[in-house]
């Protein structure tokens, strides 16, 4: 965001008088892009507020096309989030601590699976929500055959490069990926995504498979992992992994349960018992066809 901040600066030494007299005669609409930024950010002040386009744009009197373009770069930086029915502030514009916080619930409903699942697999198991093109980790369970991986609670993980965010990008819209990277993908690994159109790509498999989500040394060299999204009632919250210093053939066998996991949490923040599977198992062979016979619930 810095470089097109000093982009309108350099920008305005050239047309000051044009633009100043165009803001002056406006009223009290900000000249600066900080001062912009503020005024935008301070619409987001009331806990739980959430606009449109337009809306953010009538309050702030800027014009529409400033304020589509700073909210761009606010998706960008992980500052706001955006849904189908507006924009919101995210939990990236708080500390790390008050993100935590935010997330009682979702953390409350998740451990009983998350321990379950690390007991049943003897892998890492993680608990995330997307921050712009972050992954905080709200909650993990390890043991000591999982020791060494880079993950903490209240640490930030690459989405591009985790089954924990791409579970979650790919259900996102292709415009919101669009966002949040316009700036460029970073690799950690040879083996990371480098560039939008093949996350898109990736994000296509994903969804093909029912919501679950790879990651083959692309985060950590010989690290592997597993992640499916989790659901509440305003769409993806979150979601879940499973991972650890194994092959990715040895551990793709265990998709069904990652997937049945995540679709027990969603169900238990909807308040929903003893339903029909919301996601069927998306591996073939013997723990397939036994997770087809279960409930989402079923297994724990």
């Amino acid at each position: 965001m810095s470089s097109s901040t000093s982009r309108t600066s350099s920008g305005s030494k050239s047309g000051s008088s044009k633009a100043g007299g165009r803001e002056a005669g406006s009223g009290d609409a900000p000249v600066s892009m900080v001062a912009r930024i503020a005024v935008i950010m301070r619409v987001f002040d009331e806990p739980g507020a959430r606009f449109r386009l337009d809306e953010v744009a009538v309050r702030t009197g800027l014009p529409r096309s400033t304020v589509h373009r700073i909210l761009d770069q606010l998706l960008a930086t992980g500052w706001i989030q955006r849904r189908a029915d507006g924009y919101s502030l995210s939990a990236g514009a708080s500390t790390t601590r008050h993100s935590l916080v935010e997330h009682p619930e979702l953390r409350a409903v998740a451990a009983p699976v998350l321990n379950r699942l690390h007991l049943d697999t003897g892998l890492a198991v993680h608990l995330g929500v997307l921050l712009g093109t972050e992954v905080l980790v709200l909650d993990r369970v390890v043991g000591r055959s999982t020791t060494g991986l880079p993950t903490r609670v209240g640490g930030r993980i690459p989405a591009h490069a985790t089954a924990l965010g791409k579970a979650i990008l790919a259900h996102q819209s292709a415009e919101d990926v669009e966002a949040l990277y316009r700036i460029g993908i970073s690799k950690r690994t040879p083996r990371t995504i480098g560039d939008v159109g093949t996350l898109h790509q990736e994000c296509s498999g994903i969804r093909s498979r029912r919501g679950l989500a790879f990651e083959n040394e692309e985060f950590v060299l010989g690290c592997s992992a597993l992640g499916a999204a989790v659901f509440g009632s305003d769409g993806v919250v979150g979601a879940i992994s499973i991972g650890g210093f194994v092959p990715m053939e040895k551990i793709e066998r265990l998709g069904p349960l990652v997937v049945r996991a995540a679709a027990h949490i969603s169900q238990r923040l909807a308040g929903v018992r003893n339903t029909t599977e919301v996601a069927r198992p998306v591996t073939d062979g013997v723990l397939g066809r036994v997770m087809q016979t279960l409930p989402a619930d079923g297994w724990i």
